[in-house]
């Protein structure tokens, strides 16, 4: 693997891509610990309570400026090569990577139901169960769809997949964002979570970063990671669902991750660049 020049095409300098992957690493911890800090100061309150919207707001407002600070200050490149297409023209991606983690996952959790694996009983009336929903989709965009796959699938996977093939940064950015997760999580929960957490954030930050990859588009990653977080968080927290035993979810939960990055491209009738690197000009 040849490492990047630090001297852009126009003659200017910039940093080495270790230090600028480091510096995006480092600013990224300490966003999320400044909003658990500000979160541990707040009153507890209920999925979708004042503290929920506290903690998102600041996880958003936080780092997606510095994103752009990063892409503009260190990368010298334009914001539009995160992303690939603006917001406007987003829709199209933003679906398709919704529907490639909802189609399997539905289907595995009518099946489930279906077949007795699970119980799910709603806690609400239907028209409160679907506001809350709505509420819940806006917040995981805020807090965790957004600011993640702009972090892990725009900013870190652009600039490794400058200099190494698709499939490498692939795994290089899962790494990464492993890291980030556990190193949020072993100080709180302790070593024991390691078990649970390394294998849950490897696969999703693979799964994600194919999606990324065979889509060519950040906003698959979004739209695949708030279907994911939505309906998982609606039936395990148990304020909009009670499961009667959550093992049964474990086949729905897993199977888009299987089928995930394989609709992704159905939809997008793409495929990828997975041995070649991709140039990011200035």
């Amino acid at each position: 693997m040849n490492l990047p020049s630090t001297t852009t095409p126009t003659g200017e300098r910039r940093p080495h891509l270790l230090l600028r992957i480091a510096a995006v690493m480092v600013a990224t911890f300490l966003i999320w610990q400044l909003m658990g800090w500000i979160s541990d100061r707040l009153p507890e309150s209920p999925q979708g309570g004042p503290r929920h919207w506290v903690n998102a707001l600041t996880v958003f407002v936080l780092a997606v400026p510095m994103v752009w600070l990063a892409r503009r200050y260190l990368d010298r490149r334009p914001w539009g090569g995160l992303l690939l297409t603006g917001p406007r023209r987003g829709w199209a991606p933003f679906l398709a990577g919704a529907a490639s983690w909802l189609l399997p996952g539905m289907a595995g959790l009518v099946a489930a139901v279906l077949l007795g694996w699970v119980d799910i009983t709603a806690n609400r009336p239907l028209p409160e169960t679907v506001a809350a929903v709505a509420v819940l989709v806006v917040l995981v965009l805020l807090f965790e769809a957004v600011p993640e796959e702009l972090i892990f699938r725009g900013y870190l996977f652009r600039n490794l997949n400058t200099v190494m093939s698709g499939w490498l940064a692939v795994l290089a950015q899962a790494a990464l964002f492993t890291v980030f997760g556990l190193a949020l999580w072993i100080p709180e929960a302790g070593w024991g979570v390691l078990s649970e957490r390394l294998p849950l954030f490897l696969g999703m930050g693979v799964v994600l970063g194919c999606v990324r990859l065979v889509t060519g588009n950040v906003w698959a990653c979004v739209g695949f990671h708030v279907a994911f977080q939505t309906v998982a968080q609606a039936l395990l927290n148990g304020d909009l669902f009670t499961v009667g035993d959550a093992w049964g979810l474990l086949i729905p939960l897993v199977l888009p991750f299987v089928f995930g990055a394989m609709l992704a491209a159905l939809f997008t009738r793409d495929e990828g660049t997975w041995r070649g690197r991709v140039p990011d000009p200035a």
